[in-house]
């Protein structure tokens, strides 16, 4: 068997990363070289993988975290900021410094925003040079008007979901809205000569899919084929990433010394909002005389809390969530795809706090499986948390419900799932076939 070179670009969090390092290192294992091509922070978590890195963003890291989360996951304006000022202003630069990293590749892998990469792809595989495929890791990217994604304002989504004719019209309206933010991408695709995408020259909702195959890196537990999906799309169920990294000394401690804690962590991007989530958790905890864990995420976060913690809590910047939510009693999350996969894999109700983009989506899809309640980000507070989380607790169908879904989620292999359909297509391209 030849092995091949596969280029994956992925633009944004660890969220949007860790399904790939699964991945690559499933087709490392089969003798490929693996290169994820996104933003310079990655770099030591794609090497720590045993992957190769290659920076393909022209966008310098923020100076100031805490400013740049609250604009993105601003409730309105947030989304627009991170197509329009953060994926697709970088397209020319991005695009420049793809062109070498794909030079030698068979494959080439794009993410939702991951806009150069889609235009070389469709540049590369129409020439014959490379297979292109693309990636969704929510169900939500497929914007479905049979299976619509929750927007989180309750009415609506419950109007939504009646038929496929008001989900169309969801379609329409969410297609009307973003497609300004796509103009510095139609912008560059004129200037080098390519065809408008359709509907409307769009590269954020159809043009994101490649024509040879998709991969849906989500569970089929959150969301099935649809008749508006791609023909193409395949559901590979979660691609997970076990991180080597085992828990700390402290926190081990800490868990070997008590009873199961509730785990408050609201991921690697959207824990940087500020400190007000910390501080209703801690007390939504101690209200409820339950042991805690709050992840912080960096040293600064931390100090926005008390210094002395009562000990009943305790205050991480990070751990494996593989590793720590099994351990938990319930997991208080903000419903990324990557952080409800592991919960979800843990077998634990959760309570999901939304914030934006496909998370109140995500947060809809795990109450209806009947293993989480939701809390918008916008009405969290310390009574709040703790009347939901009371119910977690007390009512013993979400621990029933949440381990049915564990064993259904952890009997599914995406990683290798995903390999198989790239190798399929490096046979559809003739590659082996050349050996």
């Amino acid at each position: 068997m030849r092995h091949a070179h596969i280029v994956i670009a992925t633009v944004g969090s660890l969220g949007d990363l860790f399904p790939f390092l699964a991945m690559g290192q499933e087709l490392n294992a089969r003798g490929h070289r693996v290169t994820i091509a996104t933003h310079g922070i990655h770099q030591s978590t794609i090497e720590q993988a045993g992957l190769n890195f290659a920076d393909a963003s022209g966008m310098p890291e923020p100076e100031d975290r805490e400013a740049f989360t609250a604009r993105a996951f601003d409730r309105w304006r947030g989304p627009r900021f991170v197509v329009h000022d953060f994926a697709a202003i970088d397209v020319p630069a991005s695009y420049q410094k793809l062109v070498p990293i794909v030079a030698d590749a068979h494959v080439l892998i794009t993410t939702t925003l991951a806009f150069a990469g889609q235009i070389l792809g469709e540049q590369l595989s129409a020439a014959g040079k490379l297979r292109w495929l693309s990636a969704v890791l929510a169900p939500a990217g497929f914007l479905s008007a049979y299976d619509p994604p929750a927007t989180g304002i309750a009415l609506l989504d419950h109007f939504m979901r009646r038929s496929p004719r008001r989900g169309r019209w969801l379609q329409a309206t969410a297609r009307r809205v973003t497609h300004g933010w796509t103009a510095p991408i139609r912008d560059f695709r004129r200037a080098l000569g390519l065809p408008p995408i359709s509907p409307l020259g769009d590269p954020f909702h159809q043009g994101q899919h490649a024509p040879q195959d998709v991969l849906a890196l989500f569970s089929p537990l959150l969301g099935q084929p649809q008749p508006d999906w791609p023909g193409q799309a395949h559901v590979t169920g979660f691609s997970r990433y076990i991180q080597p990294a085992e828990l700390g000394g402290s926190l081990r401690a800490f868990l070997d010394a008590g009873s199961a804690p509730l785990v408050f962590t609201l991921g690697s991007t959207a824990v940087h909002m500020g400190a007000d989530f910390l501080r209703e958790s801690l007390a939504a905890a101690l209200r409820l005389n339950q042991r805690a864990v709050l992840f912080t995420g960096s040293a600064e976060m931390r100090a926005k809390l008390p210094a002395a913690l009562p000990a009943s809590i305790h205050a991480v910047e990070y751990a494996p969530h593989a590793a720590l939510f099994p351990r938990g009693s319930v997991i208080i999350h903000h419903g990324g795809i990557g952080t409800s996969s592991e919960a979800l894999s843990a077998g634990k109700p959760m309570l999901v706090v939304p914030h934006g983009f496909d998370q109140p989506d995500n947060a809809a899809r795990l109450k209806r499986l009947g293993v989480a309640e939701v809390l918008p980000a916008a009405r969290y507070c310390e009574h709040h948390a703790a009347l939901l989380l009371k119910r977690l607790l007390a009512d013993d169908t979400y621990a029933r419900q949440s381990r049915i879904c564990a064993a259904s989620s952890r009997g599914e292999h995406g990683a290798s799932t995903a390999a198989d359909i790239i190798e399929r297509s490096l046979h559809q391209l003739g590659f082996f076939e050349h050996a």
